[in-house]
């Protein structure tokens, strides 16, 4: 989406722009403290011990989304022009952009599934170094997505995921099927939730940097594959190292994730 039209549709109260910054702040504090108990903690429990601070955020998202809902004065309204839905799948077709904490906490749900695991396993190539267009052009699904078009890991699905609400079914049909996505006009979306998740990342990516650790956006297939294959590429994430690779298509997607 333009800079120009997401201003237009993200107008906050002050109070609502002076929470973002609290959270921001309390973000921090506790991806800080999460962090430092997982690398005092052995291998056994240092995956978990992230993957709980994935779970605190992914929490503070959803509570965040459904107050503004519940106590904004276009609340309402808003929700009344949700496109968003189970089996909705459109949009499930983009390179997820997302933090290494949240990464080695949707790792940990996918291992636990081996049709899952074998899925982001065989999709890693194919996407491979790829804009995020192009994916869309050539229609590649999230290793994640369910036959019935639903998100197998629903609870622990990352942030951007969250984040993304449409308000133009449409346009995210579109998006998918045009084979020219990169071209097409920038949605209309619901502010809210992206700015909590914003505002979020920022804890997180300032706590995980401060903390000596690798804060780079990664992409989910390629962190997935990766993981798998290696399970112990976390502690060594954890111990200062910086195995991942670095998602290189920042701000790329076609329809303004």
């Amino acid at each position: 989406m333009g800079e120009a039209k997401r201003r237009k549709n993200d107008r906050f109260t002050e109070a609502q722009y002076q929470q973002l910054e609290r959270l921001v702040a309390s973000t921090y504090k506790r991806t800080r403290d999460g962090l430092a108990a997982a690398r005092s903690a052995g291998p056994d429990n240092s995956g978990a011990l992230v993957a709980a601070i994935h779970a605190d955020t992914v929490g503070q998202v959803d509570a965040l989304t459904e107050d503004f809902l519940a106590t904004d004065r276009e609340g309402p309204e808003i929700k009344a022009r949700i496109a968003c839905a189970k089996g909705c799948y459109f949009c499930c077709h983009a390179n997820v952009e997302l933090t290494i904490v949240e990464a080695v906490a949707v790792a940990r749900h996918v291992a636990s599934d081996p049709d899952l695991a074998r899925s982001a396993l065989d999709t890693a190539p194919k996407v491979d170094g790829i804009p995020p267009w192009t994916r869309y052009d050539f229609r590649i699904a999230c290793p994640l997505l369910g036959s019935d078009g639903a998100c197998s890991i629903y609870e622990v699905r990352p942030r951007v995921c969250r984040a993304h609400v449409s308000y133009e079914v449409k346009l995210c049909e579109e998006v998918l099927f045009s084979g020219h996505s990169r071209s097409l006009a920038p949605m209309m979306t619901f502010g809210w939730p992206r700015s909590v998740s914003k505002a979020i990342h920022q804890g997180v990516t300032l706590a995980t940097a401060h903390a000596g650790l690798q804060a780079d956006n990664v992409e989910m297939t390629a962190a997935l594959a990766l993981i798998l294959r290696s399970p112990k590429v976390v502690d060594a994430w954890l111990r200062g190292e910086q195995p991942f690779p670095r998602y290189e298509f920042d701000g790329g997607a076609p329809h303004g994730m």
